[in-house]
């Protein structure tokens, strides 16, 4: 059971499929955290799970959001420094 949750928010944080694709293919299936407010602990997991089923395609994509979503949590820090000081970055 919890290989397919993990799958699903896999398959969401990648665009392979949207919440709703799998929900109509399986109404009563469940996700890995919320896909749609995933955070760094529940990615992490998700990479522990995919080496020891030694996916490791599957551990770079999941690599790869961290790193983008570490990158865009610094940017909006950032946005939000300048905006609170009143300086525009545009």
């Amino acid at each position: 059971m919890i290989e397919e949750c993990i799958r699903n928010t896999f398959d969401v944080l990648t665009n392979k499929q949207t919440v709703d694709e799998i929900l109509n293919n399986e109404p009563k299936t469940m996700f890995y955290g919320n896909p749609f407010e995933v955070q760094n602990k529940d990615i992490n997991d998700m990479i522990e799970f995919f080496e020891n089923t030694e996916e490791y395609e599957k551990c770079s994509e999941l690599v790869e959001l961290l790193k983008a979503k570490e990158l865009a949590e610094f940017d909006m820090f950032i946005d939000g420094l300048g905006e609170k000081n009143g300086i525009t970055l545009y």
